[in-house]
């Protein structure tokens, strides 16, 4: 499939914010495997690169999470999101059903009070710029590496910088000069930096970075449309620590608000939620973050009709969060950014709803 060189991406952003960039964002698309002329065209259809009002100073070119409140480090980081984005299934059968149009209606749904045909020939016309074809949304993921970036492990290493630390040391031991603690300590700061300590069925797990920074940043309650509660309610309930029980709160949330744009609709046959409850323990005797009492915690559970359908809930939620290797069967726990993450499926008692707790430590 023909995709536009970096010089027609760069000329297409003219003299844009995103210009500034542009190798970046070529490179970041063709990772995340999207053709650079529909994400020039994106570009130019949600904020006209980047020059809309909520896109200066954001680095959010693409509307994401616009309601949120999202930012970005950097056009690249934006990009790198987008593709993340995408690659969720529901935008990957849209696309194979309806191609382009299929994307937008989800992406811009005329729900929302978007024109999806107008947003469609903007993404075209404005893609077409760059060269290749806007309407080809996807390529192949890491169809042109960066050579220029870090080697990095799916628990987020810089292995470039791990083996030449590995690689001095081994050097001090053969040469005589013996084991240098500093480069030990060096090492071990960098693999505990980035992966964290947690456990699975006991055990230690590695802890890879969340998507879009160490931590969700969490999410506003009231953009979730659940509505407030209390206790057993199986709605939002604040209280705790802070009102947001330390911050656990707008974290757990986070889940479902990626569990809804992946298509999981709450409250609806089979699709229950249970937040904070009366009863203190789980079922294996230990404090449940979902428990009342624990004012530095809160408990999410994503109820699904099917196992199938839990599958793949787990699958879409596990893409945003850095641990798409997780399938279930066994407890997932993650200390991250002062955080414990704890996520449940296919463990007894978790064969109807996906368990998502969040504690400060």
């Amino acid at each position: 499939m023909a995709i536009p060189t970096r010089q027609q991406f760069r000329r297409s952003l003219g003299n844009s914010p995103m210009a500034r960039e542009a190798n970046a964002i070529y490179d970041a698309a063709l990772r995340g495997g999207l053709n650079p002329s529909f994400v020039a065209g994106l570009a130019a259809a949600e904020s006209s690169y980047g020059t809309a009002g909520y896109a200066r100073g954001t680095y959010n070119p693409f509307g994401l999470g616009v309601h949120l409140g999202w930012k970005f480090p950097n056009y690249a980081a934006a990009t790198e999101r987008l593709g993340q984005t995408l690659r969720e299934g529901s935008y990957r059968r849209l696309f194979q059903q309806r191609g382009l149009a299929g994307i937008i209606s989800r992406y811009t749904p005329a729900s929302d009070g978007n024109n999806e045909g107008q947003h469609f020939r903007n993404i075209v016309s404005y893609g077409s710029r760059a060269g290749g074809d806007p309407r080809q949304v996807y390529v192949n993921p890491g169809a042109a590496p960066d050579a220029a970036a870090p080697s990095v492990t799916g628990s987020g290493i810089d292995t470039t910088q791990l083996l030449a630390l590995m690689r001095q040391q081994t050097q001090n031991l053969r040469s005589g000069k013996g084991y240098d603690r500093k480069l030990g300590q060096q090492v071990r700061e960098l693999v505990i930096s980035h992966v964290g300590e947690g456990n699975v069925g006991g055990g230690r797990v590695p802890s890879s970075a969340v998507t879009g920074g160490e931590t969700p940043d969490g999410v506003n309650p009231d953009a979730l449309g659940i509505g407030y509660g209390g206790v057993d309610s199986h709605k939002i309930m604040r209280g705790g620590a802070g009102g947001d029980w330390a911050g656990s709160m707008p974290r757990a949330l986070q889940f479902l608000d990626w569990a809804k744009q992946s298509g999981y609709r709450p409250n609806t046959p089979g699709r229950w939620l249970s937040q904070k409850r009366s009863r203190q323990n789980t079922a294996s005797g230990g404090i449940s973050d979902h428990w009342q009492g624990s004012a530095q915690s809160y408990g999410l559970d994503l109820g699904v009709p099917n196992v199938a359908e839990g599958d793949r809930l787990l699958s879409s939620l596990m893409r945003y969060f850095g641990q798409p290797s997780y399938k279930g069967g066994s407890w997932l726990n993650i200390n991250k950014g002062g955080y414990r993450y704890q996520i449940g499926w296919r463990t007894p008692g978790h064969f109807d709803h996906v368990h998502v707790g969040v504690k400060k430590l």
